[in-house]
């Protein structure tokens, strides 16, 4: 037997519009932050914003200067990160071994 989604008010469809918007925005502005150089990876690393707590690992590498497909795949596979990890998703070990791999552990 197939589920119905839920009814939904205007206003809660309203909420959920602006939610997923403002979380576009954010991860967006974190690109071209990290693209830029304006945004350390190691800081969004070790402290992602509640926007991009469920951004791909693979996705935020990718926007780094410098970072291609294969480079990053070369990466995460060191690391031992499946490409379909996210920033919250990251175990303490991961993380680690990111950071180590990317050479940009705080001095």
């Amino acid at each position: 037997m197939l589920k119905r989604t839920p009814e939904r008010t205007s206003e809660e469809r309203l909420s959920a519009l602006e939610q997923a918007n403002r979380i576009r925005f954010a991860r967006a502005d974190a690109k071209r932050d990290l693209k830029s150089g304006r945004l350390a990876i190691h800081d969004l690393l070790m402290d992602p914003s509640e926007e991009l707590k469920g951004a791909k690992v693979e996705e935020m590498l990718l926007a780094m200067r410098g970072m291609g497909r294969i480079k990053v795949n070369r990466i995460m596979k060191e690391a031992g990160i499946s490409r379909s990890k996210t920033l919250v998703g990251l175990t303490h070990g991961q993380r680690d071994r990111l950071v180590r791999t990317l050479g940009c552990e705080e001095l």
